[in-house]
């Protein structure tokens, strides 16, 4: 639950429902520049989408703002150094899965000096903040510490290439949190894979504990309508979580009004998120590794990645993923990932890193791998004249995806179908294949463009129906 000092229940719900704290605002005046709203809607038309031969990176004014921007052909992604070096866009072509607010758009604000000054600034994006939030007490930053809303530096590392990449960097808080904060992004040639480390390092002179927050503010409100519920969240639950069903309320139910968006599908194996405009908010032990949002009226799907370390101690009770839902003016969702706690000694260091991809699909998203987020199983059926291969897929690298049968020595059974593949584009198999006689499994591969063979995407046993990722 959100933090501010000197308020009662009432203000605190009202203040996290509007996106932001009660008081005074000290401006900075922005980078003079040309100014257009930021869009936080989402397409309803398709558009080519082709993957430029290499990832490059640039500066740019972005709506007043100093920014650096990444670009690939597939996707754009956006940081913005002087407001806490958020990522503030990450598109699929045009269409982007970021909510941004526009009554922020272009501010600078100087840091507050009292509890009166002490607002949020929610612009939105992404941003890595510390965790436990009871422990950190923000947002807005604690007085005497701007690394959540201060001014960060910024360089490209890697102009142009098979990788792009900027880093940026917070100031040093000494005093309140002890740390400094890096964040490094890398955009990758032909996929829509965005890798983000964070890290942190202490430069107080005691110990400090920590934990990575990193927060993805994703859009509530899919069209001209205050909310939309195809806006959604999926994430699978642990099956051997001591919370019971795998998740539990970080909220009070007296102070929120929001559970019901929160349901358990697929025999309770995957939670679903529908975004209703209510306050709420959960965490949960999730041990697969990824979490998605899915604009279930245009079909698309922005996934985060991230590693699992069973043994280690989570903030919130043992969190990995955290959810929480908006409700009053501002129409957005966060998707919340936690890395394990961390004692770090003067001058000590540790780091975090999540892949972030983007694709052509609808929900529900049942599981992920590096290269596909998978919303309807694939199966493999018998019929009279050979076999059926049925699924839904969205893929997150431009290239060739290869269907071939292969015998128990792993030697190919016939001729493989290839099919051209785009993240812009679902891929629906409805396919028929010959018998296949001798065959053992079915095997999905993806190459790029260049012939490279980037990984499987699925292996189906011929003789069962239901496909197992990898």
């Amino acid at each position: 639950m959100r933090i501010w000092a000197n308020i009662t229940i009432m203000i605190l719900i009202a203040a996290m429902a509007g996106g932001c704290g009660g008081g005074v605002s000290q401006r900075r005046s922005p980078m003079r520049g040309s100014r257009t709203e930021p869009s936080i809607r989402g397409t309803s038309f398709r558009e080519p989408v082709r993957p430029a031969s290499e990832a490059q990176a640039e500066e740019l004014d972005y709506h007043g703002w100093s920014a650096f921007r990444l670009t690939n052909g597939l996707v754009t992604v956006v940081a913005v150094p002087a407001i806490g070096g958020r990522i503030m866009e990450y598109k699929l072509g045009s269409h982007p899965f970021l909510w941004i607010n526009p009554d922020e758009s272009s501010q600078l604000y100087e840091p507050p000096q009292t509890e009166e000054e002490r607002v949020w600034h929610n612009y939105g994006g992404y941003q890595a903040w510390p965790g436990p939030q009871k422990q950190w007490t923000g947002p807005p930053d604690p007085l005497g510490s701007n690394l959540e809303g201060g001014e960060w530096t910024g360089q490209i590392t890697t102009g142009r290439g098979p990788v792009a990449e900027i880093e940026l960097v917070s100031a040093q808080d000494k005093e309140v949190t002890g740390l400094q904060m890096k964040r490094q992004i890398k955009l990758f040639a032909g996929t829509t894979r965005l890798a983000v480390t964070e890290t942190f390092k202490n430069v107080s002179n005691k110990p400090i504990t920590w934990s990575i927050w990193t927060v993805t503010q994703v859009p509530g409100s899919l069209s001209a309508d205050k909310y939309n519920e195809e806006s959604r969240i999926y994430f699978l639950l642990n099956p051997s979580s001591k919370h019971g069903q795998g998740f539990w309320p970080l909220m009070e139910v007296n102070q929120a009004g929001g559970p019901d968006q929160f349901q358990v599908i697929d025999e309770g194996k995957l939670m679903q998120v529908s975004y209703h405009n209510k306050l709420w908010k959960i965490g949960a032990d999730c041990v697969a590794g990824w979490i998605a949002h899915v604009d279930e009226l245009h079909e698309y799907a922005y996934i985060k990645r991230f590693p699992v370390h069973k043994l280690d101690d989570y903030p919130d009770q043992g969190a990995t993923v955290e959810v929480y839902t908006n409700g009053g003016d501002l129409s957005y969702m966060e998707m919340a990932v936690l890395s394990p706690t961390h004692t770090l000694q003067p001058g000590d260091q540790f780091s975090f890193t999540e892949d972030w991809y983007a694709t052509q699909v609808g929900g529900p998203i049942r599981d992920t791998t590096e290269l596909a987020a998978i919303q309807e199983p694939l199966q493999l059926v018998p019929t009279d004249s050979g076999l059926q291969l049925t699924g839904k897929l969205g893929i997150f690298a431009a290239g060739t995806l290869k269907i071939a049968l292969l015998d128990t020595a792993e030697q190919p059974v016939g001729e493989a179908i290839t099919r051209p593949v785009n993240p812009a584009e679902a891929v629906v198999f409805d396919q028929k294949l010959p018998a296949g006689d001798g065959a053992a499994k079915l095997t999905l591969t993806l190459e790029n463009n260049s012939g490279t063979t980037l990984g499987t995407v699925a292996e189906l046993p011929v003789q069962t129906i239901t496909a197992q990722a990898h």
